[in-house]
């Protein structure tokens, strides 16, 4: 089943020469953990049934499908690519376990998607086990050992689609409105480092409002937005459900201002809002996965293959994004990690990494120094289908504008041997 665990046991020697792990595969000399003659076994840990089942199960199959891509081309050096992924039960001290066993059985971290994945940084700092994936929590934006495709902008946020947006529509931004998700606080950082982004450049916030896990009504807040004149209305990391159900009441409380979301784009979404959902504006920074830019890009195609074999049912939402491109991260430094490959191997390679563009699914960014991209794509429901509009081009990304908004602590990043 393509939803079935890959055991990891733990590594034993004999008293030979030739060590093997507890599979009876054999370990090189000098190999680092997760590694024999013939496989790479690396770990992850996502939110899977808590709090909402299947939740980031998306970072899963993302991975495990570039992993399947790569291993049907023979894999890496001769070796086969295993996901080891756990569930976090959205329990930091989960996680922090699962992360414990995991840098003692396998090579790396990749592609995993928690909003609790702080607790894996004291774990990985003190085995220096690098983690290829994004980053939610703000102790791990900045450190070393953590790279990413598209890294997380907090505290380095790009101001290109804000100093846009303030050119096509100056006054909606003097009565904006931010309906954010208040879960964590991961969330209520990514909140803060937009909010600052979005003040650099000019915009005024008249109204704000973190909702919470069990709030699915939003008339008191859309009652209060019309009152204060609000003209744009930004939604923030809202579940596709949630996003939805705000449309709906918008939509019967004749409430249209200009409306833009920043994770909403899921097929999901267009049928749950239905025709409340037209007009809606969806910024982000990766390709139209779901089909529309198939056509184009031809690593959409790729991926959208790759995932139907990697899971029965699997979940296209933007954390399958994360999890086939930070995979695909690994494996461009994995061939260069050594044979076989070590953990200083592979951060040297990772350390070299200094553009990565996913062959078109996500805007040029720089994982060695952690510098997510300016580039944007705008894309609007039009009659209940997600469409490219301006200042996106046919194919690719717009990179017109320039910028980053920093926070008070920013430094740049130092890797470890650089």
């Amino acid at each position: 089943s393509p939803r079935t665990r890959t055991e990891v046991r733990p590594t034993t020697f004999s008293s030979s020469s030739t060590p093997t792990g507890g599979s009876g595969e054999t370990i090189p000399a000098g190999a680092s953990p997760g590694v024999t003659d013939t496989s790479v076994t690396v770990g992850q840990v996502d939110e899977l049934t808590f709090p909402l089942p299947g939740l980031f199960k998306g970072a899963e199959d993302g991975t495990k499908a570039y992993f399947d891509y790569v291993n049907s081309q023979g894999g890496v050096n001769g070796r086969m690519l295993h996901l080891d992924a756990q569930d976090s039960l959205f329990q930091a001290g989960q996680v922090a376990s699962i992360t414990g066993t995991q840098v003692r059985n396998d090579f790396a971290l990749v592609g995993g998607f928690s909003l609790l994945d702080g607790a894996e940084k004291p774990i990985i700092d003190f085995s220096r086990t690098p983690a290829v994936e994004f980053s939610l929590d703000a102790s791990m934006y900045t450190d070393p050992l953590v790279y990413s495709a598209l890294p997380n902008p907090g505290n380095h946020y790009p101001l290109a689609f804000f100093k846009w947006l303030k050119s096509k529509y100056p006054q909606a931004i003097r009565k904006v409105g931010i309906i954010w998700e208040n879960a964590t606080a991961t969330t209520k950082t990514s909140e803060a480092d937009f909010e600052r982004a979005m003040k650099s450049v000019g915009f005024q916030i008249v109204y704000d409002h973190g909702v919470g896990p069990f709030d699915t009504n939003f008339l008191t807040d859309i009652v209060a937005m019309k009152n204060d004149g609000v003209k744009l209305v930004f939604n923030l990391e809202l579940p596709d459900n949630y996003a939805a159900k705000l449309a709906q009441q918008m939509q019967q409380q004749s409430f249209q201002p200009l409306h833009i979301e920043g994770a909403a784009y899921s097929s999901q979404f267009l049928k749950l809002a239905g025709s409340a959902a037209n007009g809606i504006y969806i910024e982000q920074a990766y390709a139209l996965y779901l089909g529309q830019d198939a056509a184009t890009t031809p690593e959409v195609k790729l991926f959208t293959k790759w995932m139907h074999e990697a899971s029965s049912n699997p979940n296209f939402e933007i954390e399958s994004i994360y999890g086939w491109t930070s995979a695909e991260l690994f494996v461009q430094a994995l061939r260069n990690a050594g044979n076989p490959p070590t953990r200083a191997g592979l951060v040297a390679a990772l350390n070299k990494i200094t553009f990565l563009t996913g062959n078109g699914l996500v805007p040029p960014s720089d994982p060695a120094q952690a510098i997510a991209s300016p580039c944007f794509l705008l894309a609007q429901v039009q009659h209940g289908k997600i469409v490219r509009v301006p200042p996106s081009p046919p194919t690719g990304f717009y990179c017109g504008q320039s910028g980053f908004s920093d926070s008070p602590d920013y430094t740049p990043m130092v890797r470890p041997g650089t």
